[in-house]
């Protein structure tokens, strides 16, 4: 600043006032607003910013004083002619689409700054703001055009606190500690007593703006500034300034560079004394691993014990089996120790609670809970092992050379039939009571002894079918058979129509088929230690052969043999039969092999 122009910043603009020519210039980096007196300038300007006459027909002008409808074509055909400079040619800008008024501009024509509206002319800023949004499609940059008209009110007198009606979109954060204010002085009150006396009291050509209110950032409430080159806020003037940029309160004491200082509360410099260190009792560094160094602490210095890993012992140290190795750390140094487990240790092993130990022969020796108080590992107990003698039946115990308990041997088979239990010798045969028909043989091969189970089978029996005095039994008394009375081979007649290749006979015609029981037996026999089968079967003993008349679908008619059965009897034929899967489970099951 000097008596020819000023340059204030309030953290949101620069402004520059000239009063020689009446010209002010705000710069906020996204603009620039250039207000030239009407008495200076009236008449003699030309340029982008247009002419100075209050008449924008002839604000578009060309330097050749043509007159063009748009000032956005005229504005690069005034650039400054310097070969250091560099424009980019202008680019076409497209039609511009018609826009819709924005939100953020009609604040400028709302009861925001309806104090502002009979003094400076909105209309213009409005359009400006819609045409800034609409063009650059974006909302902030309307915030452009309410900043400038702010800032043409506060110039005139009039501060609007216009930020908070955005909702944010155009809230401006200061930088600490300063707070954003919408209405402060133009040159902000300071510490500096002769800062504040020649640039604020004294009057002089910016008198007349020391009185304009406008946005800012500003010292907090209850606080000033400290100089007016510096961004610091204080309580109040009564500091003393350290050569650091820093500050003391007031009668505050503190310490620095090894000095206790002072603030003085009259004439506000600061004046320090030397630090008075405090008197040290001897030190005593006896443990393993110490050493005594002095130390600078803060700014007197202190002897101190220190550990230094060189000065420790070197140990190897291990434990035997059983024990863990324990380190606790000493003041510098480590110091071992065995533990011992909760665990039995014999022929370097360890043994858990509860799991034998291979220690003595022919004896059972268990790793215990106990403690042997001597050692502080877990005690064994020993105890003659104990031999099971007592066999299941069919079994008799037996010594086992070189063991320590000898076995169980079978001697017999054992045969359980329902609630029986029978021990049977090898090559004896056993009948249950009243189960003739049932034999069981003990059979040892090699040291292996198996029970054959032989079932007789018998065929089924009726008493009420059997001709009285006809039932015998069959070999071993286990099966009984008998003549049946109802049922004996005989000559069965039935009637019914006989067919041919689509012929039939116009009439039943009797048929004869041989039906009935024959005697058929199956007997085991302990000689040939299988099953004997003796079967007959029901079949025609007398034939003769018969004529059937047969009628055709044509009409036409056939004589079709047939055989007639005269004489029906009982032939012994071989025994043979399909076996089934199920038939082959039963017959092994019978013959079963029982241990």
């Amino acid at each position: 600043m000097n008596k020819d122009f000023r340059v204030t910043d309030n953290g949101i603009e620069s402004l520059l006032v000239i009063p020689e020519i009446g010209a002010q210039v705000t710069f906020t980096g996204m603009m620039f607003f250039i207000n030239l007196s009407w008495q200076n300038f009236h008449g003699n300007t030309e340029g982008q910013c247009g002419t100075c006459d209050n008449n924008r027909t002839d604000d578009c002008r060309l330097p050749n004083g043509t007159l063009i409808s748009s000032c956005q074509k005229m504005a690069p055909f005034w650039q400054v002619q310097d070969n250091d400079s560099y424009c980019p040619p202008p680019v076409p800008v497209p039609t511009p689409k018609p826009c819709t008024p924005s939100p953020i501009c009609k604040i400028i024509s709302s009861k925001v700054f309806e104090m502002c509206h009979n003094i400076i002319s909105y209309e213009y800023y409005e359009i400006a703001c819609n045409f800034d949004v609409c063009h650059m499609n974006s909302t902030w940059i309307g915030c452009v055009s309410l900043q400038m008209y702010a800032e043409q009110c506060a110039l005139a007198g009039v501060c609007i606190d216009w930020r908070g009606a955005t909702n944010g979109v155009c809230g401006f954060k200061c930088e600490a500690p300063a707070v954003y204010k919408p209405c402060g002085p133009q040159v902000a009150p300071t510490c500096d007593a002769r800062f504040n006396m020649k640039f604020i009291s004294e009057k002089n050509a910016f008198s007349a703006l020391e009185t304009m209110l406008w946005e800012g950032c500003y010292c907090p409430e209850d606080t000033i500034l400290l100089a007016p080159d510096k961004n610091n806020c204080v309580p109040n003037c009564s500091i003393c300034m350290l050569p650091n940029e820093q500050w003391k309160m007031a009668s505050e004491t503190w310490v620095a560079d090894c000095k206790n200082c002072t603030c003085n509360a009259d004439s506000l410099t600061v004046s320090c004394k030397a630090l008075t260190c405090p008197t040290q009792e001897p030190l005593i560094c006896d443990q393993k691993g110490q050493l005594e160094i002095t130390e600078t602490i803060g700014c007197c210095q202190k002897a101190i014990c220190v550990c230094d890993g060189r000065l420790c012992p070197n140990e190897n140290h291990t434990c035997p089996v059983g024990f863990n190795q324990m380190i606790k750390m000493g003041v510098c140094c480590p110091s071992y120790s065995c533990e011992p487990k909760k665990v039995c240790v014999f022929n370097i092993s360890e043994y858990m609670p509860g799991v034998p130990v291979p220690m003595r022969k022919c004896e059972q020796c268990l790793c215990t809970n106990q403690t042997d108080f001597q050692s502080g590992l877990l005690k064994i107990d020993c105890h003659p092992l104990q031999c099971e003698t007592n066999c299941p039946l069919g079994y008799a115990y037996q010594p086992v050379l070189g063991k320590c308990c000898g076995k169980c041997v079978q001697i017999s088979c054992v045969v359980r039939f329902y609630n029986i239990t029978e021990t049977i010798q090898p090559d004896q045969v056993w009948t249950p009571p009243g189960n003739k028909c049932l034999k069981f043989e003990c059979v040892k091969t090699a040291t292996q002894f198996i029970v054959i189970e032989a079932k007789i089978v018998c065929p089924y029996y009726n008493e009420d079918d059997c001709i009285p005095g006809t039932t015998v039994f069959g070999p071993n008394d286990c099966c009984k058979t008998c003549i049946n009375k109802t049922k004996i081979c005989h000559v069965s007649k039935s009637s019914t129509f006989l067919e041919s290749n689509g012929c039939r006979t116009t009439k039943q015609v009797e048929m004869t088929t041989c039906e009935g029981n024959c005697r058929t037996s199956s007997v085991y026999s302990m000689q040939a230690k299988t099953v004997q089968h003796s079967c007959s079967c029901c079949q025609e003993l007398a034939t003769s052969k018969k004529e059937a008349e047969l009628l055709c679908p044509d009409g036409s008619t056939a004589i079709h043999s047939y055989i007639f059965i005269e004489k029906c009897g009982c032939l012994e034929t071989e025994c043979t039969v399909k076996e089934t899967a199920a038939g082959r489970q039963q017959r092994r099951r019978r013959w079963s092999r029982l241990e």
